[in-house]
């Protein structure tokens, strides 16, 4: 296993935009979550899943602004772009 030391600052770089980016799309896919257990489920059960998802919301959101703090701003990655066709 290689250490951190032996990466590169734009490897860095890129590894936080890519865990950026799906603590993002798994906060959004947790918050649909939300929309759709208020749609469909009773009171009792629609209370304990929507504790547990905010927990996941919360818990998404502190890890995506621990890390954002690494992010350099002059770094410039379109990561969407990086795995295009």
């Amino acid at each position: 296993m290689k250490n951190k030391s032996d990466m590169t600052d734009p490897d860095f770089q890129k590894l936080l935009q890519i865990a950026l980016t799906d603590l993002s799309i798994r906060r959004t896919m947790a918050e649909n979550t939300v929309s759709e257990v208020n749609q469909e489920m009773r009171s009792l059960e629609k209370d304990d899943r929507l504790d547990k998802l905010d927990l996941q919301i919360q818990s998404i959101r502190h890890d995506y602004d621990h890390y954002r703090q690494f992010v350099d701003p002059n770094f410039k990655l379109d990561i969407n772009q990086e795995y295009s066709e």
